[in-house]
């Protein structure tokens, strides 16, 4: 008889749990019902983490769970995730699990929607147990102006994530406001967009879910940042697909020129397995040699690539360990067999944008905004809610709710509504905007003579990755000591 294994869901990897089921130590019974009394715990109680929108029944999951631990006794398991509780973040479809889907604003709560996204479908069939929905960012900035020293910056987000200007990340009507479980204090209601006491977003839910042990691994989608950013702020590791691979039907996309979907897990092995059912057939984790030998690397400096003040204000208590701690990974890859190419030269996005005269990010968001979001609400059994300024009605109809003192603005969903590119200006400008930021990418490995382009958690570089439509990851690095956050790589 097999003995029985303690398992600590603060620190367990979906890897470990799959060896427990293996040697059956513990069943999937057992860590459906770890898992959901963790988020009894902490979600609305405890550290009260706002993490969660929804959570399935119990009965309904544990039943799938004996279902799963007799076929992995009979017949063996169906991939390496079979059996392990996930998470999905809120705006991935799910109507067949039970689970609604309200992309954390109310003008979806209640709503029925018509069919599962492919991924959750993938997921399911891999044997993954889908115990809650995530809480989200449901509003910052899809098309958003931000200055730094000498360049304007634009970026895009997803409607989870944006919904108005000057708000903090982490908020949601539906969910409430996001709390990191690291940082002492919550979140400060004066700090800025992302700034250092915010879980930053969208995917705010999903990474606070991942690191208090909420469950090992949760699924989410990424438009600019989305994925990774919260990752950091989580002490996680995470990965963004490549732009086009992923199928995101029945989802609600960010922008259909920039989004993905990937995961947020407690181990790089985490991440693969969830590519592998995603993307089956590439065989991810082939990569997972476990040496840094032969790896080059470009590392953009940290200083030239920070966030501008408007998104997270520079703190030299913060940035100086940051760097310092940066600097001494870079010296133990290189020891280890990597070759590193220091202060690489990348051009920015405003720097693109004007050598290359392309259009900006931002006005392919804004021109994409009302597309995306009425084919998201065309998924659901509203025929009052089918367009954006539907949707910017019932914000201002449920002011109170929606747009609350302290979350007062929708400015990027009506921006959306005045948008006048033309779709043959959209199709062409984003074609060219593409093109040249890969050559911009390309140029930098080329001259770096590297593989990987890497940089702080602290930086712009998802917004490159999104026009390029190219993967990106995150990496952590530890903690701060100015207020306890993580801080990590992209």
């Amino acid at each position: 008889m097999a003995r029985k294994h303690t398992v600590d869901v603060l620190t367990a990897t979906a890897s470990d749990l799959r060896n427990l089921l293996d040697s059956g130590e513990v069943s999937s019974v057992k860590l459906v019902g770890l898992y959901l009394d963790q988020i009894a715990r902490h979600n609305k109680q405890g550290l009260m983490l706002n993490a969660m929108i929804s959570t399935a029944s119990a009965d309904h999951v544990l039943e799938e769970a004996r279902m799963l631990d007799t076929e992995r006794a009979q017949k063996g398991r169906r991939s390496n995730l079979h059996g392990i509780p996930i998470i999905l973040k809120d705006l991935i479809c799910t109507p067949s699990f039970g689970l609604e889907t309200t992309a954390g604003s109310l003008a979806l709560k209640g709503l029925n929607a018509t069919e599962d996204a492919p991924i959750a479908t993938l997921l399911r069939e891999a044997g993954c147990i889908v115990i809650g929905k995530s809480n989200l960012s449901v509003r910052g900035q899809i098309a958003s102006n931000m200055f730094t020293r000498h360049h304007k910056i634009d970026m895009v987000w997803e409607w989870a994530n944006s919904k108005g200007f000057g708000v903090t990340s982490g908020w949601s009507a539906v969910g409430g406001q996001i709390q990191s479980p690291y940082v002492k204090g919550g979140v400060d209601p004066e700090d800025t967009w992302m700034g250092h006491s915010t879980p930053a977003g969208s995917s705010s839910g999903s990474a606070v879910a991942t690191a208090a042990g909420f469950a090992p691994l949760t699924i989410r989608s990424e438009a600019d940042g989305s994925i990774v950013q919260p990752a950091i702020r989580a002490g996680a590791y995470s990965l963004k697909g490549t732009v086009g691979d992923v199928i995101m039907k029945g989802t609600q996309s960010g922008g259909a020129a920039f989004d993905s979907a990937g995961p947020i897990g407690k181990s790089a092995e985490d991440c693969v397995d969830v590519m592998d059912i995603l993307l089956p057939g590439r065989d991810f984790g082939s990569h997972l040699t476990k040496s840094w030998n032969g790896i080059r690397i470009a590392y953009l400096d940290y200083k030239t690539w920070q966030f501008p003040d408007s998104v997270c204000k520079k703190t030299p208590a913060f940035d100086t360990q940051h760097e310092l701690e940066m600097l001494e990974a870079l010296k133990k890859v290189e020891s280890l067999g990597a070759q590193v190419t220091y202060d690489a030269c990348l051009m920015s996005l405003p720097e693109i944008t004007e050598k290359y005269k392309t259009v900006t990010i931002g006005e392919i968001g804004r021109h994409q905004l009302a597309f995306v979001i009425s084919r998201f609400l065309g998924l659901f059994n509203n025929p009052q809610l089918r367009t954006l300024q539907d949707l910017v009605t019932f914000n201002k109809e449920h002011a109170a709710e929606e747009l609350p003192l302290d979350q007062p603005s929708q400015q990027v969903l009506e921006n959306g509504l005045n948008d006048n590119m033309t779709d043959e200006k959209y199709y062409s400008g984003l074609a060219h905007l593409r093109q040249s930021v890969r050559h911009a990418v390309h140029l930098c490995l080329e001259e770096s003579n590297a593989d990987v382009i890497m940089t702080s958690g602290e930086t712009l570089l998802p917004s490159i990755a999104a026009c390029a439509g190219y993967p990106i990851g995150s990496v952590p690095l530890g903690f701060s000591t100015y207020n306890g956050r993580p801080l990590g790589w992209k």
